[in-house]
């Protein structure tokens, strides 16, 4: 995007404006008196058209030094056809002039060189003897034209302002997508790994070495879900599609593994490829709903219920109740605003509350 991009036109489309205009104030003056000539007053006129010419093609092709000169050289010439040929539309030129200076440079640069140009005009009018009115019809216009400018080229500027603050909202939102996924990894892996590894501990002391052993077995069966389970993650994020199924049939068997009670994962309707977001919040959701029941009531039987519906996805975890004691400080961290959270992004609806002598969390999201 360039400093003179107006309204998200591209260039090349205020290009071909600018030259229709160059032409068409060009084609109006040819027929104006003088008329252009090799010979005679024409020749001014065909002179100061060239010089408009060559300017206008320096500014409106041209940066740094060539945008200067190019104005320059395109008011000056501007100022004099409108000077040698009153009666034809010569003045829109140094108006237009004095409009681009306004957009492409800065206020103090475009403000001098709007009054060096009424400045010019004014004495070229004194010496030619021009009245009142077109002396207030060029001043009118070249002030016009710098205050349209100066219009665009603010416009401008508040335009890329706004696109930056939205890169930088879109960063920071990414950011966050990825910081909360790296959270929801660790915190679920880290938690299950502790009640295993305190389990392990507890064993030991009892005098019962072979059930540490299988727990510490378990322990290191879970760091290296962990590990995969970073990886799916990041899969994700790349936009990958995550095997929904599996993964929750997953979670279930490793309840069921951990702590000897029932789990079980049902799924209605046909499977099919979800996005990557949808399918990252449904397997969310159902594995802090889990690590919620492990805290809890660890031991009451869960039950997974994915439907597949032909417009959305729904999700439902329940789990009964518990005669075990629950575990104190193993939460994942996330919790149900978290989850809720999650869920609002992803366009779902989210419930989560007591159902019977048990607890139920339910999202669905469109699809």
């Amino acid at each position: 995007m360039t400093t003179w991009e107006w309204r998200g036109a591209p260039v090349w489309w205020i290009r071909v404006r600018s030259l229709a205009a160059l032409v068409a104030i060009g084609v109006g003056v040819w027929f104006s008196r003088p008329r252009p000539a090799l010979t005679g007053p024409g020749r001014w006129t065909l002179l100061l058209l060239a010089g408009v010419g060559a300017g206008w093609l320096l500014w409106m092709y041209g940066t740094g030094p060539r945008l200067y000169a190019g104005l320059l050289l395109a008011g000056a010439a501007g100022v004099g056809l409108s000077l040698t040929n009153p009666d034809g539309p010569a003045l829109a030129y140094p108006a237009i002039i004095c409009l681009q200076a306004g957009a492409r440079t800065g206020p103090r640069w475009s403000g001098t060189f709007t009054a060096a140009v009424a400045t010019a005009y004014v004495g070229g009018l004194w010496a030619t003897h021009g009245g009142p009115v077109r002396l207030w019809v060029g001043l009118g216009a070249f002030a016009l034209g710098l205050l349209t400018g100066l219009v665009r080229r603010q416009n401008g500027l508040l335009s890329r302002a706004a696109e930056q603050a939205r890169a930088e909202e879109s960063a920071l939102a990414e950011r966050a997508r990825i910081a909360r996924e790296i959270h929801d990894v660790l915190a679920h892996a880290l938690a299950a790994l502790t009640v295993q590894l305190e389990t392990a501990d507890a064993l030991l002391e009892r005098g019962r070495p072979d059930q540490a052993r299988l727990s510490v077995v378990r322990a290191g069966q879970l760091a290296r879900e962990g590990l995969a389970e970073t990886r799916r993650a990041i899969g994700a994020l790349r936009g990958e599609a995550l095997p929904l199924p599996e993964l929750l049939d997953a979670l279930a068997s490793g309840y069921r593994t951990d702590l000897s009670a029932p789990a079980r994962l049902t799924v209605d309707g046909p499977p099919r490829d979800l996005d990557p977001d949808t399918g990252l919040a449904l397997y969310r959701t159902a594995q802090e709903a889990v690590t919620n029941v492990r805290k809890h009531a660890p031991g009451a039987p869960v039950t997974l219920s994915l439907r597949y519906e032909p417009d959305a996805v729904s999700l439902t975890i329940h789990n009964g109740r518990s005669d075990r004691r629950p575990s104190v400080g193993h939460a994942s961290g996330y919790g149900l605003g978290g989850l809720r959270e999650r869920a609002e992004l992803a366009g779902a609806a989210f419930e989560a509350g007591p159902d019977g002598d048990g607890w139920r969390v339910g999202v669905r999201i469109p699809t």
